[in-house]
C-alpha cells in the first residue's frame, strides 16, 4: 500500500470513527458531540464524505457528499428530541451545476476576470 494511499486509509478511519460516535450519541438520546466542518474533508473507498456543523441551539448538520454519483444531502439531527430525530433537508445532484463557468455571482463575473487576466474561456 503507497504511503498516500495509507494516509487516505487512515483519514478515513478517523472520519468513520468520528461519524459513528455522532450517530451513536443521537441514537442514545444524548446531546451530539460539536463537530465543526472542515474545508478539507476525506473521501471513503466508495467516494462518499462526511462533515458535520452546528446548527441553531443543540441542531448538528450532517452533509454526505458521493463523489462518485456527484450527488450531495443535508440532514438534520435534533439531540435534544426523545427520538434523536434525523431528517433529509435536502438532495441534489450536482452534476450539471458543474458545468456551469458562474451562476448566481456578485461582480466581477468571470468574463470579466478572464479579460483582465488575459485567460481564454476553454
Amino acid at each position: 500500500m503507497t504511503s498516500q494511499r495509507w494516509l487516505l486509509s487512515a483519514r478515513n478511519i478517523g472520519l468513520g470513527l468520528a461519524a459513528g460516535v455522532a450517530l451513536s450519541w443521537v441514537a442514545l438520546g444524548r446531546s451530539a458531540p460539536r463537530l465543526r466542518a472542515q474545508a478539507s474533508g476525506s473521501a471513503d473507498a466508495t467516494g462518499t464524505i462526511a462533515f458535520t456543523s452546528g446548527g441553531a441551539g443543540s441542531v448538528q448538520m450532517l452533509y454526505l457528499i458521493d463523489t462518485k454519483a456527484q450527488v450531495f444531502s443535508v440532514y438534520r439531527v435534533d439531540p435534544q428530541n426523545a427520538k434523536g430525530t434525523v431528517k433529509l433537508e435536502a438532495a441534489r445532484q450536482y452534476r450539471w451545476d458543474m458545468k456551469l463557468a458562474e451562476y448566481n455571482n456578485q461582480p466581477p463575473d468571470v468574463a470579466s476576470i478572464e479579460s483582465m487576466v488575459g485567460s481564454p474561456r476553454k
